[in-house]
């Protein structure tokens, strides 16, 4: 009883053994040799899926790079359109051997080298099935470049100094803090509020991007959306005002950026008016943070800035070290030295007019600009010397601004002003300090 149990059990694993070991393999080396063709024509319909998915990708990665949020490429997508297109190849090596073995089987049969194609051919089936899976997982095809920064930092020849340092750390702290969303930067015309901001851009970590739009009393929705995409470098596909805004609302609600707003002059309704261009402040650490310049504290304010900070005009000793930078004057006599300390004086601690000044000055027109005696003379060609260099200067410009400034305080009228303006402008060109321009 029980050795007929063991020969029973003994029988079927021996009938197992011989099925997986011996039969299995000889009824599928038979079946490779009937459904060779059959083998071929699946293998061209995988390699004509692939085709059309290496395609679609290729597609896809195209219009992906035109668009913000994917202008990096997983490297997992690069990886599959490379074994895509190996595998692409090796189909076409595939389909020499398949042309050969058949010319060769009609004169010749050789059953095995039939039978190691048909395998190969398998082979490569199963590759590029697990390769058509392996697209259909991809959800996504990159991400958000990390842009490197516009050149935003200030000259070579930057000086250091203390107000304008304390009002750069008082922003750079204000853009930390995760409850201030909105920094205002105010001072009067010329005191260094946009130079200031600049730096704080090139200098700031945290933002994928800084990105600056010159606002200015007019403002203009549409040029303040186009300079927010070419700093982006981005392509709007919508042509409307509405649609700039909410393609821009979508792509910077996707990452972290500093706008930063420079010289805005009017008071904006700051959560209407940001819709408008199409710019989110920043929630849950995606969007944007706002550093806006103003000469009016006012402006601040009506935009519920969450840090103010005032630049202020610089103390005596400061205005002359950034005006004897400017000016080259290390290595000047002592009585070049003290016309130029007068004539930074009179830039009332404006780094703008400091500069400006100076650098229009530098090795030349000292010396003329101390033998002016008259003082409505030295104001009005100061004034001359804020404008560019070879700038046609419009002498009514001047003539507003001596009314302004009250040059001339024996004037009633502004035609009186006018007068004395010409007679000054025309001394000036006497001692070749001004030259005759195109402008009247």
């Amino acid at each position: 009883m029980a050795s007929g149990l063991f020969l029973g059990v003994a029988s079927d694993l021996v009938g197992t053994l011989l099925e997986n070991y011996l039969v299995n393999p000889i009824v599928d080396r038979i079946r490779y040799f009937f459904l060779f063709r059959k083998t071929v024509q699946e293998l061209h319909q995988k390699e004509k899926d692939l085709a059309a998915k290496e395609t679609q990708m290729k597609e896809d990665v195209e219009e992906a790079k035109l668009h913000i949020q994917t202008q990096v490429i997983y490297d997992g997508v690069r990886e599959w359109l490379t074994k895509a297109e190996n595998s692409l190849e090796d189909v076409e090596v595939l389909d020499s051997k398949i042309e050969e073995n058949k010319r060769c089987f009609r004169l010749c049969p050789n059953w095995c080298w039939r039978y190691q194609l048909t395998q190969e051919i398998k082979n490569k089936i199963l590759k590029i099935a697990d390769l058509i899976e392996e697209y259909s997982k991809f959800s996504r095809l990159g991400h958000r470049a990390k842009l490197p920064n516009l050149d935003l930092v200030t000259s070579k020849n930057h000086v250091d100094l203390k107000s304008s340092n304390a009002a750069f750390k008082k922003i750079m702290e204000a853009l930390k803090d995760d409850k201030v969303k909105k920094v205002g930067v105010w001072g009067m015309g010329g005191v260094g509020k946009t130079t200031l901001v600049k730096k704080v851009g090139g200098e700031v970590k945290g933002f994928d991007r800084v990105i600056t739009v010159t606002v200015s009393e007019t403002v203009d929705i549409e040029k303040i959306q186009n300079k927010i995409a070419d700093d982006l470098v981005w392509t709007f596909e919508k042509k409307t005002e509405g649609g700039k805004a909410a393609e821009l609302w979508n792509n910077l609600t996707g990452g972290k950026f500093l706008v930063i707003l420079d010289d805005l002059w009017n008071e904006w309704n700051y959560n209407e008016d940001l819709k408008k261009i199409g710019i989110p402040l920043v929630e849950n650490d995606k969007g944007c943070k706002i550093i806006l310049t103003t000469r009016s504290y006012n402006v601040c304010q009506h935009m519920s800035c969450e840090e103010t900070v005032q630049v202020n005009v610089l103390e005596d000793d400061e205005a002359w070290t950034l005006f004897e930078m400017n000016a080259g004057l290390k290595k000047a006599d002592s009585r070049v030295i003290g016309e130029a300390k007068k004539i930074a004086k009179e830039c009332k601690g404006l780094p703008l007019a400091i500069v400006t000044l100076a650098r229009a000055l530098k090795g030349k027109a000292l010396d003329s600009y101390e033998h002016l005696e008259d003082k409505m003379a030295q104001t009005c060609f100061l004034l001359c010397a804020l404008y560019p260099k070879d700038h046609s200067i419009n002498v009514e410009d001047l003539v507003r601004y001596a009314w302004g400034l009250n040059l001339y305080d024996k004037a009633n009228s502004i035609e009186e002003m006018r007068t004395q303006v010409s007679n000054v402008i025309e001394y000036l060109k006497n001692c070749c300090l001004l030259e005759d321009g195109d402008v009247g």
